[in-house]
């Protein structure tokens, strides 16, 4: 086989879409937007809706999908509405996903030897792991001695009815934990909302119609308005060429601070009790329950008793925490912190092993976050994996004459 693609996300379906249109052989695993659907009801994307299209040679733009189904086609768009384009996208254009997982790669002579979790076997020349978020949630480590019942990250959820009556503190202060707490408070739980910084930010809303000054000193694009975000979105490439430090200080400045849309401001305020400049010294189970030893800058040290915790504090990509590429070849990976080191084709250290979305932001920048990043990865890295291709079929036609001349004589 030519390509296998290890996920089914946009960037796996982004790839394929690309990969077949240039007739290079492939087969995609995973389950179909499965990240998106395993989010709770009720929750929205952060982004625009022209912001959040998986890129294809159809060029199936998300709000086009969203209008013509008389949906919200700006802001703000639910997760459901995303999660159903994706896999409507998958259904049209790339029916030949398998959906089994991938459970484990292995480095063996001119390619990779891949074991699926049904059991089947196969030998791929080059593998492009295209998994998203699934293996990378972030819990801090003052939570990390608590029991699987009693702490949960916020990613970990389709729902919170089961938390109905019961004390829940929500530690982060980003757009997942306020949805959480707002979800929580909706389903009939207790919410205290944890915070280290000294107040909650919302971002205000962005006029649909904008003075010709107003575009010109912050223009729109798909990672929000800024000439410095236009500049990303437009130049993709320019961040790679940075020093690692400086790629990696832009990288973790989108967002600037933890920070909610408008349009959950007023699902949380005057409803989720917050607790401002607060930090969590530690944490112990007691008594079927939680209880948090807390600093606040005006109250000092106190402790609080819950009965859940939900950590709403992100995503760190760590090369390690990928369960089915072996120690080997986890071992052979190149890192930036502990993310793959990549080339400006997104391929590791390891020939012929690649990384998209999320993990391939610390080598390319903070688009590559996002989905928007499909419109730079599907494209480039199909013509690459095309022209790798072409580049070994002209090899083997030069070798099979001589070989063929040699046996004649």
């Amino acid at each position: 086989m030519e390509v296998l693609i290890a996920g089914a996300g946009p960037y796996g379906l982004s790839l394929a879409t690309h990969l077949r249109r240039r007739r290079v052989p492939f087969r995609i695993f995973g389950h179909p937007m499965r990240f998106w659907q395993d989010m709770p009801r009720g929750i929205f994307l952060k982004s625009f809706a022209f912001a959040t299209t998986i890129d294809t040679p159809e060029r199936v733009r998300f709000e086009d999908w969203c209008r013509e189904r008389g949906l919200e086609d700006r802001e703000p768009c639910r997760i459901e509405s995303f999660s159903e384009y994706g896999v409507w996208l998958q259904k049209k254009l790339v029916p030949e996903v398998e959906s089994v997982d991938v459970q484990l790669i292995e480095r063996i002579r001119g390619g990779f030897l891949v074991t699926l979790a049904s059991g089947e076997r196969m030998e791929a020349r080059r593998v492009v792991v295209a998994v998203g978020l699934r293996y990378f949630h972030r819990k801090p480590a003052v939570l990390e001695g608590l029991p699987p019942g009693l702490v949960s990250h916020t990613a970990e959820h389709q729902d919170y009815q089961e938390y109905a009556g019961k004390d829940v503190c929500v530690m982060g202060a980003g757009q997942s934990a306020l949805e959480a707490a707002a979800l929580l408070h909706e389903s009939g739980s207790r919410v205290q909302l944890l915070v280290r910084k000294p107040r909650l930010i919302f971002h205000t809303k962005t006029p649909v119609q904008r003075s010709i000054l107003a575009r010109l000193r912050e223009p729109l694009s798909v990672l929000g308005a800024g000439k410095v975000n236009w500049a990303i979105e437009h130049f993709p490439l320019v961040p790679h060429f940075m020093p690692d430090s400086a790629r990696i200080r832009l990288t973790r400045a989108y967002p600037s601070c933890p920070s909610g849309a408008w349009w959950v401001r007023d699902r949380v305020e005057g409803k989720v009790m917050v607790r401002t400049r607060c930090e969590i010294i530690s944490a112990r189970a007691e008594d079927g329950g939680v209880v948090l030893h807390l600093r606040e800058q005006d109250k000092g040290e106190f402790e609080l008793r819950a009965d859940h915790v939900v950590a709403g504090t992100g995503f760190e990509v760590d090369v390690d925490r990928l369960p089915f590429l072996s120690q080997e070849l986890r071992a052979r990976i190149d890192r930036i912190e502990r993310a793959p080191r990549l080339n400006r084709h997104c391929e590791s250290s390891v020939s012929g092993l690649y990384f998209v979305g999320i993990m391939s932001a610390f080598s390319f920048g903070p688009l590559f976050r996002f989905v928007a990043g499909t419109a730079y990865t599907g494209p480039t890295l199909g013509r690459h994996l095309a022209r790798t291709a072409l580049r070994k079929e002209g090899a083997r036609a030069r070798v099979q004459p001589a070989v063929t001349g040699r046996a004649l004589s």
